[in-house]
């Protein structure tokens, strides 16, 4: 066949895979900070496969949405950025790797691997080196050899003479251009133009088997996608040494890159049960590396996301996007392990209908029946459609099944290492159940990496807490040997005042001198009485309280003392469904009434400020296993609209000697001595503010406490 043929005909044929151009540009716009949701809106629009995924998603019947979604705008407004992200890779993978059964003799397995290898090592040099859009790099290293399935694809019989009769690679391109008049590279670069991608993308595939010396003046896209597909076969480490002058890497950083693809690669195979073993210079894989790389593909971009999630409850809802996205399964129930109480907590998204009632419930770690439970304590995936077979069903199970309307429960551990940390209950009917099994080995993964996150968040949240504390700790034993070390000599220093007075006339000149002196010694005790508040805030003992009337009646007090003669403006709101709850009083009024003057300080020309109470009914928990409830959570939210807090003070706001007013009368530990007290009331206190528009303190306390020995 002629070269001037062979396009010809290429062109004509219904096996050319297609490369979607709203893939490259949805991904670039879902990148950009300044891009509106119209924007977005008209790339989507342009693609009636994507948009058909798109709606299908957001008209799912366990979505409580408050109105029906008519419009690809809504639709984008609702979903986020992440999971359209998602749905553009999920789309365009489908196209990428659509491949029609290849020839005997050709090895899928490890085309796919060295294909994939090559893309993570482009990816991973244009990053080092800063490159505009590394995932340009990623696509061309990893659809650099596609012209090779395209050959297969067409001409099948042709290229079976070609697999029968070569040895090696070089063979092979010999073969194809003597056959066809071109090789894997021309039809590949040629392909690349046909999707109109970067020119520099198509010249990268072109020129990638050229010698050395000829690439050493080309551009850096050529440079990356040769080095990369030369340190993507077996052996690689040798051939660093003549790819040197194309870079300016180190060696041994080239080593590293490599070594580090070659395990990125190798973990998502075996993630994914493919076995990757060498057999006369072959890969064999148990499963098809074309129908699996395209789910690496959907995981590789909800990885991304999780790994930028900020909190657990973030990285729950991007794991939900993506059972949705890779897996097909509607809805996602997750129970997360309470190590404390031994319970399973509910959480699912807030807009799922059931979320009151899941985020309601707990299942206790007792229940040796629930699938739940045993999927969290063996760290095993658990299917209700199997396990009903073989014995009775929880009922706590049987509820779960029934709020997710579903046939079955279909139970992911999610876990770290050897940590569990709940478990991901999906609603499965018995085709998506075998579908999940089939994909062990990325359900697997999945569910691994986002008890990585998980465990990521715990642990910097948990490692922050643990710093403040012992600074905190810190800061109380050092006040309390300063406050020892001083009151010793102020006793000595009054008693001899005192002594001095009496030895005096009544109408001696230093009486008064005496007396002042006298007055500022107090005022030094004062200021040691306020440090042993902070260090050690008195907590008498608890009781049951009604915290609305011991509210009402603090703020009844400061408008009266504090409020009023500044022109200030008080208010409360109280949330009537608050129970009796038991904690310190005194303790409680203390952080109350500093919080509210910190307040009024804070606004010398008036204001406003606002009590609220509130009952956190998602923090009560039913064990509904054993018919038990577990007392939640009370909120008690002091807020201003005042000029807001500087964000430097704020990283130290509960730390003593930090002061929020101006003037150098303040001591700075008002917030501090509310922070101890808080703790001590085994509550916590958080603050948000924003400068110019005011700030809010919220207090969470347990419904049912007692008071910590530990420290008192």
């Amino acid at each position: 066949m002629a070269n001037k043929n062979i396009f010809d005909k290429l062109k004509q044929s219904k096996n050319l895979p297609r490369l979607p151009q709203v893939m490259l540009k949805l991904i670039k716009a879902c990148n950009n900070e300044r891009t509106s949701i119209e924007e977005l809106v008209a790339i989507i629009s342009a693609d009636p496969s994507l948009s058909s995924r798109l709606l299908q998603i957001i008209g799912s019947p366990y979505v409580n949405l408050p109105k029906a979604v008519n419009s690809i705008k809504t639709a984008v407004v609702y979903l986020g950025i992440d999971t359209i992200r998602n749905m553009a890779i999920s789309t365009s993978a489908m196209h990428f790797f659509k491949v029609i059964q290849p020839v005997d003799g050709f090895d899928i397995t490890h085309f796919w691997y060295h294909s994939y290898k090559c893309g993570v090592i482009a990816r991973k040099i244009a990053v080092e080196n800063e490159f505009n859009n590394p995932d340009e790099f990623f696509l061309a290293g990893l659809l650099h050899d596609i012209g090779r399935l395209v050959l297969i694809d067409n001409f099948p019989e042709d290229y079976k003479t070609i697999i029968d009769t070569s040895a090696d690679e070089k063979q092979t391109q010999r073969s194809e251009l003597k056959l066809f008049g071109v090789d894997t590279p021309q039809v590949s670069a040629w392909l690349f133009n046909q999707w109109n991608l970067n020119p520099l993308i198509s010249d990268a595939v072109l020129f990638i088997n050229e010698p050395v010396d000829q690439i050493e003046g080309a551009l850096s896209h050529v440079k990356v996608v040769f080095i990369s597909n030369l340190l993507a076969v077996q052996d690689s480490l040798e051939k660093i040494p003549n790819i040197l002058p194309l870079t300016d890497l180190p060696q041994n950083r080239l080593e590293q890159i490599t070594t580090e693809a070659q395990q990125e690669v190798e973990e998502m195979a075996n993630s994914l049960g493919i076995e990757l073993a060498e057999t006369d210079g072959k890969m064999t894989g148990r499963d098809s590396l074309s129908s699996e790389i395209k789910n690496v593909s959907l995981f590789y971009g909800t990885l991304q996301n999780l790994l930028h999630a900020k909190d657990v409850k973030s990285v729950l809802d991007i794991a939900q996007n993506g059972f949705k996205i890779i897996f097909g399964v509607e809805r996602v129930f997750y129970f997360l392990l309470d190590d404390k109480k031994d319970i399973l907590t509910g959480f699912c998204s807030d807009t799922d209908k059931s979320h009151r009632i899941i985020k309601s419930i707990a299942l206790p770690m007792s229940n040796k029946s629930s699938l739940l439970v045993k999927s969290v304590k063996f760290k095993t995936v658990e299917n209700s459609l199997k396990s009903k077979e073989q014995k009775p069903q929880a009922i706590s199970d049987l509820q779960i099944i029934r709020l997710l309307e579903s046939q079955g429960l279909y139970c992911v551990p999610i876990f770290s290492s050897d940590k569990a940390f709940g478990v991901a209950a999906l609603g499965v009917n018995t085709a998506e159940a075998k579908e999940l099994d089939e994909n062990a080995g990325l359900v697997h993964l999945f569910s691994r990496q986002t008890g990585v996150c998980i465990q990521s968040i715990r642990y910097y949240n948990e490692y922050a807490e643990d710093v403040h504390e012992k600074k905190m700790e810190a800061y109380s034993t050092l006040t309390d040997k300063v406050i020892h070390e001083i009151n010793n000599p102020i006793a000595i220093i009054k008693n001899y005042i005192e002594t001095l007075r009496l030895k005096l006339p009544d109408k001696h000149p230093a009486q008064e001198e005496l007396v002042v002196i006298g007055e500022e010694m107090n005022r030094v005790s004062g200021l040691l009485d306020r440090l042993g508040s902070f260090s050690r805030p008195r907590i008498e003992g608890f009781e049951r309280i009604d915290i609305n009337r011991l509210c009402q009646n603090i703020l009844e007090i400061l408008k009266k003392s504090i409020l009023l003669p500044k022109r200030i403006e008080a208010s409360i709101s109280i949330d009537p469904e608050i129970p009796i709850v038991k904690t310190d009083p005194d303790g409680l009024k203390q952080v109350l009434i500093n919080l509210v003057k910190n307040s009024a300080e804070a606004m010398s020309h008036g204001g406003t400020i606002l009590i609220e109470t509130r009952l956190m009914s998602e923090s009560a928990k039913i064990l509904i296993d054993e018919k038990k409830r577990l007392p939640g959570n009370v909120e008690i939210i002091v807020s201003d609209n005042g000029s807001g807090i500087d964000e430097k003070i704020k990283e130290t706001l509960f730390e003593p000697y930090t002061t929020t007013k101006v003037g150098g009368n303040n001591s700075g530990l008002g917030l501090s001595i509310v922070h101890s007290i808080v703790k001590r009331l085994n509550g916590s206190i958080a603050c948000h503010s924003e400068k110019g528009k005011g700030t809010r303190f919220t207090i969470t306390l347990p419904v049912s406490s007692s008071r910590k020995i530990k420290g008192l």
